[in-house]
């Protein structure tokens, strides 16, 4: 009775479940890999300038697939997309292992990007999340499955970074793609589809050239929104795009200690995210969206000021309270103001409106550490978030 009254309150149930697994199993290894990457490409002799191309066309993919999948998951269903995009994700780290030549880095880069699942949420995960409960649940269940994800970034990201000083980076690699295997056929087998074939709209006769305006232009209603999430996919992009890599050129950081400050990230992350989505169901999303971004203010202010690495750790703690008050109240804010059958197209949207926003925040990034020295991407990133705090003060909750 207890642990049935535990998982009702978290919305523990069904396609959640299933999911919390899936995310536990895949992300032992792919934990790992989100910390490695770019010192990993650092140390086979790629320029922070050559990771900052590869980064732009990971964000350029990204915002393609984030509006393929979106609209295909509105037509053809949320598994099939769900299925395919983990497929992409695997494609892309077995490029990896197969060379490291500017061919199957771009390989790579676009596959990593199009899966749609890489640093950003899959707009057919979470259509199907946000249908698999309730409506008072819908950002219960997202904390919930983010809490149990960073939950496993915690220890992952650790190890993951001792792995790397231990015994190289390539077993990562290999523990990435076999998680994401795994993970992959229990989705495949026990995942149940959420949309209903009625809702799914027949063919209207409509031109070419108006379904490729609607699949791009932002909704009436929601053109705020778009500019939210445009703000932020340029300062986001330009300040953290290469966060790490510049931590370890600019104050010789190890992958261990990189590792360190993703699991205080993740562990906070995991800690407050289901307190922070009932409080989201409980007093309602606009405040949240302002905590959130106070945080993330705090965090930059944090990482400009202080240089130790005790002080990044530190503020890395507050850099995981910004997704976890932000993201299950931003998938809440956003089902609530979309209907079902265009809610998977409306996430992919707006979220590739970010992507595509950062295609050249990670070259901007780049340009000014390299001119202006490591302050000078992160005081970009300040003023978008303070313009993008105002913004936000004006939405209606």
């Amino acid at each position: 009775m207890v642990l049935r009254s535990l998982s009702e309150r978290l919305a523990l149930e069904g396609n959640i479940r299933i999911l919390v697994v899936q995310t536990l199993i895949s992300t032992l290894g792919f934990g790992m890999f989100v910390v490695i990457w770019q010192p990993y490409l650092v140390s086979e002799g790629v320029s922070i300038v050559e990771i900052s191309w590869i980064q732009s066309v990971i964000n350029l993919s990204s915002g393609v697939g984030l509006i393929a999948w979106g609209v295909l998951s509105d037509r053809y269903g949320r598994k099939p997309v769900i299925i395919v995009s983990n497929v992409c994700r695997i494609l892309a780290i077995v490029a990896l292992i197969m060379s490291r030549n500017l061919v199957f880095l771009l390989v790579y880069a676009f596959l990593l990007g199009f899966s749609a699942l890489f640093m950003i949420g899959n707009p057919a995960r979470s259509a199907l999340i946000t249908e698999s409960v309730i409506s008072v649940k819908r950002a219960t269940a997202f904390s919930t499955l983010m809490a149990f994800g960073m939950m496993a970034n915690t220890i992952t990201a650790s190890v993951g970074g001792y792995l790397a000083v231990t015994s190289g980076y390539t077993p990562i690699l290999y523990l990435a793609v076999a998680g994401d295997i795994i993970g992959l056929i229990l989705i495949t087998i026990f995942l149940r589809e959420t949309l209903d074939p009625k809702s799914v709209r027949e063919e209207t006769g409509e031109s070419l050239l108006t379904r490729i305006k609607g699949f791009l232009v932002p909704e009436k209603g929601l053109r705020r929104l778009y500019l939210i999430l445009f703000i932020f996919g340029v300062g986001y992009g330009t300040g953290y795009s290469l966060f790490f890599a510049t931590l370890v050129d600019n104050y010789g950081f190890s992958a261990f200690q990189l590792g360190l400050m993703s699991s205080a990230f993740s562990l906070t992350w995991a800690v407050a995210s289901i307190p922070c989505g009932k409080l989201s169901d409980r007093i309602g999303r606009k405040p949240m969206f302002l905590m959130s971004l106070s945080a993330a203010i705090i965090t930059v202010v944090g990482f400009l000021t202080f240089r130790s690495f005790e002080a990044f750790l530190f503020f890395e703690i507050f850099s995981g309270l910004d997704p976890a008050f932000w993201i299950p109240t931003w998938m809440a804010y956003l089902s609530e103001r979309v209907p079902s059958e265009k809610l998977s197209t409306v996430m992919g949207k707006i979220d590739a409106y970010s992507k595509i926003a950062g295609i050249p925040a990670p070259w901007l990034g780049g340009f000014l550490y390299t001119a202006y020295g490591f302050s000078a991407p992160l005081l970009f990133h300040l003023v978008l978030l303070v313009a993008g705090f105002l913004l936000v003060a004006t939405l209606k909750d």
